[in-house]
């Protein structure tokens, strides 16, 4: 493995920052938990970069890397941009590609197109709520929440029947009682997170059989990578301005930074930053050339994203003091963004569970 980022994903990346840095998400994330109402984005400004269908079939304008989506992922963390990269153009793209049916590539194209907004749900933790589909063709159950779901028209679902799970969609947007969207009061509300009970819903088979599982297991594992990565971006950008504060600010006539407290802390903050770029990196090569070591990989970079991001924004807060336990500073938006990531697609315990498991199981490549 070359452990560097090519000449054109460098530019890429770049560009792409550019992008967000223009639609940062940060003014968004102030408005909406100001006013519930606002609109959340759907993603359709960024389609210009074609990052959206990046990992679709060269057919459909794709043929790019999970790594180059990192590179992506990680500039809209830094920018804490709901740009709906994890939840579709990571994880609905990989598992519609893989799925392969004439209707899983219809709604892939109608989600490529602007046409449908998709996202992907799983079952809640609780067997009771678990998502079931009846012999007539409906769903019923409770989802964990939904990431970017606020603004989704159609939820994919794995669902349980006698004969095995299967893959199905779900349109959300009719007012039919057996559809229930609960929008909780966001934490972070650049996640656009949606609670969905079904009670009969009518739902399309996308797929069956037992193919169905693998995929669904390999596009939840690249949605962890690119969650990874946009933790890394956010952790990045709060470690700078934890630093340029820190060499601008003074105290007893003397820059913050020089006092043992606060350059440990930053320094403690960095190394954590550098190690998780590593531990994400490693992971979306995986994804494109060793794909069996993904789950292994993607779980790692999960579980310690979850730790990385919140010591970050933590530090971000401490160093500025009384000023960054305000509302005026952007300080408390990184730290909203750390305590949501460390329960999307799995608890951080849960990764490291898999994590020990695996490695247990597992020989590993060197």
């Amino acid at each position: 493995m070359k452990f560097s980022l090519s000449d054109d994903q460098i530019e890429f990346g770049k560009v792409a920052g550019q992008a967000f840095a223009k639609r940062s998400g940060l003014e968004y994330a102030r408005g909406a938990l100001d006013d519930s109402d606002l609109p959340f984005p759907t993603g359709e400004p960024w389609a210009s970069l074609g990052v959206m269908e990046l990992l679709a079939d060269e057919s459909r304008g794709g043929g790019g890397t999970v790594l180059d989506l990192v590179v992506v992922a990680e500039q809209s963390g830094k920018h804490l941009t709901p740009a709906r990269l994890v939840s579709f153009a990571g994880r609905a793209v990989t598992l519609l590609e893989a799925l392969g049916s004439p209707e899983a590539v219809t709604l892939l194209e109608a989600g490529l197109n602007g046409g449908r907004t998709v996202a992907v749900a799983d079952s809640t933790r609780d067997s009771a709520d678990r998502l079931r589909l009846d012999p007539s063709g409906a769903v019923h159950g409770r989802t964990a929440p939904v990431l970017d779901g606020v603004a989704a028209t159609d939820l994919i679902v794995l669902a349980e029947t006698d004969t095995g799970p299967v893959v199905v969609a779900v349109e959300v947007t009719s007012s039919s009682p057996a559809v229930r969207r609960v929008d909780p009061k966001p934490l972070d509300a650049t996640r656009g997170l949606a609670v969905f009970e079904f009670r009969g819903a009518a739902a399309h088979v996308l797929s069956a059989g037992a193919s169905v599982v693998p995929a669904w297991d390999r596009a939840k594992n690249v949605a962890l990578v690119l969650l990874a990565a946009e933790d890394l971006g956010a952790a990045t950008q709060a470690n700078e301005l934890a630093r340029a504060y820190a060499l601008t600010r003074q105290s007893f006539n003397r820059q913050i930074g020089s006092f043992q407290a606060v350059k440990h802390a930053l320094v403690e903050a960095y190394v954590g930053e550098e190690q998780l770029r590593s531990l994400v990196w490693l992971a979306a090569w995986s994804a494109d050339a060793q794909p069996e070591s993904l789950r292994l990989y993607a779980a790692s970079a999960a579980a310690y994203a979850a730790d990385v991001l919140n010591r970050s924004a933590q530090t971000l807060i401490h160093t500025h003091g009384g000023v960054g336990f305000t509302w005026e500073h952007d300080a408390h938006l990184y730290w909203r963004r750390a305590q949501v990531d460390k329960e999307l697609l799995g608890s951080a315990g849960s990764h490291r569970r898999t994590v020990a498991s695996l490695n247990l199981d597992l020989e590993l490549t060197p």
